[in-house]
């Protein structure tokens, strides 16, 4: 195989593989991309047997075929190349060369029959799917992503629940079992249907194909696995098994009482009064009164902090313990001018915080005994 691609073109194409290949794993394979040419260019793939990518590139194939070699360090090598064209050929015992202006290369190769093979999406009348645009998948998985379990042990946790709950509908819901995020939006040619749950690295990688742009992205779901695809760019991952809980149970029916604060506000108390919480558990105590606020964090072994701000609130008082840190995450992605409205009943149940002007998005955060 011989062809001549630009470097900014290939650089894009190695980027998405990076997160994918494996670092340490015993088939030696996973730690490569397979390059193939294709009508018009190559294409560059990447998997680890629960998620692959694969992007077409624009170049010049001088001899068709295939390659495969180590994923970063082609990578590295690539990106330390200058501006311009990169040829790329076989050589014997699958050795490859890598030419760059006055620069030579010759990196070790596997043999491409051994690289396994990427599901690709087939049209079939199990096949559900959905188009929504880059901009509101951006949002929605800032939204809940943050929200997913990191324990292994919980693998109905270790997703994006995603589910059209009625026609023309996005449902994404994240919860690690301590707070929950649910946000809906308006997607294309969506029908209803049951959900699914998406693995938290495969969420990652979608975020990295619509990092930048509006271009729409296609979802179907067949088979236990999901295909996304956007332009030059197919996606396609395992979905996790397991039941993801019930996760309207968890949300309150109603609030009786009403906070209204700005996202900043909040977030700027809530950084500094946590400096002196424990690292474990990061508890905070929210005294409310008729419009205010009193924020506090005890550690006997480092000290105490408190802080008033002031704040919508015309109910009775409370006081109510939460992890600042699940405040913390959410209030980060939020724009800063965000009024922020907390519902709360008691000491012992959940918060569930909105964003005033939208409706679709909420959190729910359990509070802690202090």
């Amino acid at each position: 195989m011989e062809f001549t691609i630009d470097r900014e073109e290939l650089l894009q194409g190695l980027y998405l593989t990076q997160g994918i290949v494996e670092r340490r794993t015993t088939i030696p394979i996973l730690a490569n991309v397979l390059v193939e040419s294709v009508e018009d260019g190559v294409s560059i793939t990447a998997t680890d047997q629960e998620i692959g990518v694969r992007r077409r590139c624009i170049a010049k194939v001088k001899k068709k075929g295939s390659l495969t070699t180590g994923a970063r360090k082609l990578y590295e090598i690539v990106r330390e190349c200058p501006d311009g064209p990169i040829v790329l050929r076989t050589l014997e015992n699958n050795w490859i060369e890598i030419s760059s202006g006055k620069s030579r290369f010759k990196i070790v190769g596997l043999d491409p029959k051994e690289f396994p093979a990427m599901p690709s999406p087939a049209h079939d009348p199990e096949r559900r799917t959905l188009t929504a645009s880059s901009e509101v998948l951006r949002e929605m998985i800032t939204r809940t992503l943050f929200a997913v379990s990191s324990d292994d042990m919980r693998a109905n946790l270790s997703g994006i629940f995603l589910e059209t709950p009625e026609k023309g509908r996005l449902r994404m819901v994240a919860t690690d079992g301590h707070r929950l995020s649910m946000i809906t939006r308006p997607v294309e040619d969506g029908s209803e249907s049951g959900g699914v749950i998406i693995p938290r690295k495969g969420v990652a990688e979608i975020s990295k194909v619509i990092e930048s742009g509006d271009a729409p992205v296609l979802l179907a779901v067949q088979g236990g696995i999901v295909h996304a695809t956007r332009g030059d760019v197919d996606l396609a991952m395992r979905l996790v098994e397991g039941e993801f809980p019930d996760y309207k149970q968890v949300i309150p029916k109603k609030s009786e009482r009403r906070m209204l604060v700005t996202a900043e506000l909040l977030l700027a108390t809530l950084r500094r009064v946590s400096t002196v919480s424990s690292e474990r558990t990061r508890g905070v105590k929210f005294q409310l009164e008729s419009g205010k606020l009193e924020i506090s964090s005890t550690n006997p072994d480092l000290g105490e902090a408190v802080e008033e701000l002031v704040v919508e609130y015309d109910g009775p008082p409370l006081s109510i313990g939460f992890n600042a840190k699940y405040m913390i995450d959410l209030l980060s992605i939020l724009p800063s001018e965000t009024q922020v409205e907390m519902g709360l009943n008691d000491e012992v149940s959940p918060g569930v915080m909105r964003c005033e002007t939208d409706p679709e998005f909420l959190y729910v955060v359990m509070p802690m005994r202090l």
